[in-house]
């Protein structure tokens, strides 16, 4: 028995154990903004170079008035500096998530509007550009449509590509009506609006997030529905033309109706390079962080999505109509250390006040999805909107960037992997 404990040693000594390090959030600014809702980090052009901007959209709940959104130049330059953040516009109403839209020009956005807040549903899609003032591509049809998301594609293959969007209005008396809608560009070299309206889908159709993917050669489209509780992919027969709506297919990838609030394609998640779902289900009792591995059969049209619920038990710090937890999740890779060969996942709270880092418990093992989950922020009485994260200022740890809403602060954090 000695000879063997003698072996055991000798190994540990030969081949050290590969341990993670820490993940460490240290605040190292902050900075006042009203009512500071999504964040964005996007790539644009300054002094002959790529640069980050910081766009946060910020939103009041006064019935009728307009809001704004700010933009932080060249944020990598203010990390430790006072900043003051600059109008880009102060004409739309309840600006959502921002999107970028160098697809169409260069260095523009598209804000997506509106939300089921009295005075605050007459949305649209928003077309900024670094020069011009907002412009609506959505055809006004006198009803109240808001929008969340948008995503790109030649839908019909002239050369240019369109946008495709999820849409809801929600009646005072009555149930939610949900459209999968694309507009077509007019192929002009400006971008002026609206443009022509097309419809995928009437009724039952996404009304938060939609991302297009190539899933070997077929284009599918995941979207989720958070007012009529869907989780869906969508493919079409005549791809890559979608034009044709009688073409299109819509299939469950979760059969229980959820309030989905988030959904992103990741390259990976446990360790068997290919790509997953990470879906968030926003709850006021019981939200909850959820991956599907996607079908490994070939065909993702009938092979089965293999559902794990990464964390749960999520909720708002004071019960409400309209509140819920957690927000959207990120996935995150540090490769400073070997030991960690998952992501780690950033998680939003949303109304319960808190960010929270998600670590794979077993990096080695790509069946096994638990997670140990830490709060790395914490406030409690805010609201935390759209976080965003990106190495901005290229020195191998990730900032993070956390606007809380009720306090009118953005907080920026640098990620290290201590």
């Amino acid at each position: 028995m000695q000879f063997y404990h003698l072996i055991l040693l000798v190994s540990i000594s030969v081949c050290p154990i590969l341990v993670k390090s820490e993940i460490k959030p240290v605040l190292i600014n902050k900075f006042e903004l009203a009512h500071a809702g999504f964040s964005t980090l996007l790539r644009t052009w300054t002094l002959n170079s790529t640069s980050w901007a910081l766009v946060i959209s910020c939103f009041n709940p006064i019935p009728g008035t307009t809001d704004y959104v700010y933009n932080v130049a060249n944020i990598e330059w203010q990390l430790t500096t006072k900043i003051t953040p600059t109008v880009l516009t102060n004409q739309i109403i309840w600006p959502n998530g921002i999107v970028p839209a160098d697809t169409l020009l260069p260095y523009s956005i598209i804000v997506p509007s509106g939300f089921l807040v009295p005075g605050k549903t007459n949305g649209n899609l928003y077309f900024i550009s670094q020069t011009g003032s907002p412009t609506p591509l959505v055809p006004n049809d006198k009803t109240n449509w808001f929008y969340h998301d948008a995503d790109f594609k030649d839908m019909d293959g002239d050369g240019h590509f369109d946008i495709v969007a999820g849409r809801a209005n929600i009646p005072i008396i009555g149930g939610p009506t949900t459209q999968l809608i694309w507009l077509k560009n007019p192929g002009n070299y400006s971008v002026t609006g609206p443009w022509k309206l097309n419809y995928l889908l009437t009724t039952g159709g996404p009304d938060i997030q939609v991302q297009f993917a190539h899933i070997g050669s077929l284009t599918v489209l995941f979207a989720n529905s958070y007012f009529t509780r869907k989780l869906q992919m969508f493919w079409s027969d005549s791809d890559p033309l979608w034009s044709n709506a009688s073409q299109l297919h819509v299939r469950h990838i979760d059969y229980e109706p959820l309030s989905y609030a988030y959904i992103q394609l990741t390259n990976d998640l446990n360790g068997d390079q290919k790509p997953d779902l990470l879906v968030t289900v926003n709850d006021e009792f019981n939200g909850s962080l959820i991956a599907y591995e996607l079908p490994t059969s070939g065909d993702i049209r009938t092979g089965d999505f293999i559902k794990h619920v990464l964390a749960t038990g999520f909720k708002p710090f004071s019960q409400g109509k309209g509140k819920g937890a957690p927000g959207q999740a990120f996935a995150v890779q540090f490769y400073s250390g070997p030991a960690r060969k998952k992501p780690v996942i950033i998680l939003s709270g949303d109304d319960d006040g808190c960010v929270y880092s998600l670590e794979a418990l077993h990096d080695d093992d790509p069946s096994n999805w638990e997670y140990s989950k830490k709060i790395i922020h914490q406030s409690k009485k805010s609201t935390i909107g759209q976080i965003s994260i990106e190495d901005v200022d290229s020195d191998g740890h990730p900032e993070m960037f956390v606007p809380a809403y009720n306090e009118g602060i953005v907080y920026i954090y640098r990620l290290m992997d201590n």
